[in-house]
């Protein structure tokens, strides 16, 4: 039976090239090693299929535990209604193997053929280029975890592996392949092992534009083997994301109004967000709520709605910041209440609850659990470093920031603001400095940041230089005074705020 078709069974559509599986229309979250699990055995229904033939087929030649595999057979049959004792579905046979009980046609109303509004992608499998057949297993892992560190990032739609491999060493241009697997764009590679370095290049390509848009090459010692594997991974992955997130901010820019869906508006909405701004933020969050108009679940458009708030309230551009931060936990809650899985609404979540309730030990433990979610993403990593900052942990606040710059070496300027911060709080002025001083050009309307420049120049005895960028912070916002920061700006060690408005003080801010 052929996987690049949609299978139904039971009630359940899956289908193998979109790496979905349905009940009765709705989508069953899966881990892609257990949806691969699930297509080999639908696909084989009525046969015996041995752990040797699992190994080969799902885990691509890898050895793997037994557990594992047991583990992989529970979790398919928990998404299908399934369980040891009922074998409705999935049945095991002692000492043998498993086979797949369920009557399986060939669907006619085909998943692949909806429209999927996030960019969608396929990863092809990375060609060996060590001249050893046997290095195979290398190049297939760096794809898989790719692929699996990619299906994580729910803004994206990753084709599954399966039908991504059906292509490998495929005599297909680039555009043939994104017209049969229906994506916008392939990813593709190659991995070069010799001696005790190993060389992966990785490129993005737009096939239908003709573009490549983004290419890149990593040279690493081989100390541990799968320690190497894992960290190219990421980093292809948090890049990748990167890449394709510029370009749909540039064809949603582009999109007249009457052809805007609810994923073009969060986009406009989130590099709206960035210019860290008044009126973008107002702008920002009128895009999030065009989304929401449109998709009123759209939980990561109510997380935004939260960001915008927590900005005026941090920056002191709200008429009262006080209802600035209510309205931030607002639509926080509306955020996690659409979709508890969503992981940027949690750690939107954890900002509020440090912002608005001043409840430290929460936010961390919201942002823990984006991190948690998705290990691998950069910008929930510095998020979390973002509430170190303000949680008295400053130190930890450094670690992972320098972990979310090594996964994403194009992280965003706001990557400086936290790091200097960071830096401040531990009285590392002179390394603060270069960091904290980008802010003044980069983003001269962001009040608080400029407010952290001020103090950082006053703790260095640079008068004039805190003098003038206290005048900045006036004309970024003319709120933010001593009496905001004393009431509102979420310092959890007493003596860090009292650090911080000693040096705004010193610097002229009244």
């Amino acid at each position: 039976m052929s996987t690049q078709h949609a299978l139904s069974f039971a009630g359940f559509l899956l289908d193998p090239i979109r790496g979905e599986l349905n009940k009765d229309g709705v989508p069953i979250p899966l881990e892609p090693k257990v949806l691969d699990l699930i297509v080999w055995l639908a696909t084989h229904p009525g046969q015996l299929v041995s752990r040797e033939d699992l190994i080969e087929n799902v885990w691509n030649g890898r050895i793997v535990s037994d557990s594992a595999i047991s583990s992989a057979i529970n979790a398919a049959r928990v998404a299908l209604g399934d369980s040891g004792s009922k074998q409705r579905l999935i049945k095991t046979v002692p000492r043998r193997g498993f086979r797949f009980q369920g009557a399986v046609e060939i669907s006619q109303a085909l998943i692949s053929g909806v429209t999927i509004d996030r960019p969608s992608l396929a990863v092809l499998p990375f060609e060996n280029l060590s001249g050893d057949p046997e290095q195979s297993y290398f190049s297939d892992g760096i794809t898989d975890d790719i692929i699996t560190e990619l299906s994580r990032y729910d803004e994206l739609f990753v084709i599954a592996r399966h039908s991504s491999f059906t292509f490998r060493g495929a005599s297909e241009r680039p555009d043939e392949i994104a017209r049969a697997l229906g994506v916008q764009y392939i990813a593709e590679g190659s991995v070069r092992r010799a001696g005790g370095r190993i060389r992966v290049t990785a490129r993005l390509i737009d096939p239908l534009g003709g573009n490549d848009l983004w290419s890149e090459r990593y040279d690493r010692d081989i100390k541990d083997l799968f320690e190497v594997q894992d960290e190219i991974s990421a980093v292809i992955a948090n890049t990748l994301v990167g890449a394709i997130t510029r370009q749909h901010h540039s064809r949603a820019k582009s999109k007249g109004e009457n052809s805007v869906n609810a994923y073009d508006h969060f986009l406009r909405a989130v590099e709206l967000n960035y210019r860290m701004e008044p009126s973008k933020a107002q702008t920002a969050r009128a895009e999030a709520q065009k989304a929401l108009k449109l998709d009123p679940g759209f939980a990561r458009a109510h997380a935004l709605v939260a960001w915008t708030h927590i900005s005026e309230a941090s920056n002191a551009w709200a008429d009262d910041t006080r209802t600035a931060l209510d309205l931030a936990k607002e639509a926080a809650l509306a955020g996690v209440s659409a979709d508890h899985r969503e992981p940027f609404a949690h750690a939107v979540l954890g900002w509020v609850y440090m912002w608005s309730d001043k409840a430290f030990d929460r936010g961390l433990e919201e942002q823990r659990r984006a991190v948690e979610t998705n290990p691998g993403n950069a910008q929930f990593r510095s998020m979390l470093a973002f509430s170190m900052t303000y949680a008295g942990r400053s130190a930890e606040a450094l670690v992972a920031l320098d972990e979310a710059m090594r996964l994403n070496p194009y992280y965003p300027e706001l990557f400086h603001v936290f790091y200097g911060r960071a830096l401040f709080n531990l009285h590392r002025y002179e390394e603060a400095m270069p960091r904290l001083e980008r802010i003044r050009t980069s983003q001269p309307y962001h009040a608080n940041a400029l407010a952290h420049v001020a103090a950082c120049y006053a703790a260095l005895g640079r008068k004039s230089d805190a003098r003038a960028t206290i005048d900045e912070v006036k004309r970024a916002s003319s709120g933010y005074n001593l009496t905001h920061v004393r009431d509102f700006v979420a310092y959890a060690v007493p003596e860090e705020k009292a650090h911080y408005l000693e040096h705004l003080v010193l610097a002229g801010l009244d």
